[in-house]
């Protein structure tokens, strides 16, 4: 084999529990969620997943 010790799996979950296929778990950079839920970010003025219910998200 070629020495891998583990395999990163882009998976993160949405509020209402459902996996997703994200890289990371901030979806203000490939989503339009600042524009539709301008209010809805964290402190730090990210957008989770997490945060987010699927049909949210696909919106």
């Amino acid at each position: 084999a070629l020495g891998a010790d583990y395999i990163e799996q882009d998976i993160v979950l949405t509020k209402d529990n459902i996996p997703i296929i994200m890289h990371d778990p901030e979806i203000d950079t490939t989503t339009n969620v600042a524009t539709l839920f301008p209010n809805r970010a964290r402190e730090n003025g990210r957008y989770y997943s997490v945060d987010f219910t699927l049909a949210e998200i696909k919106s």
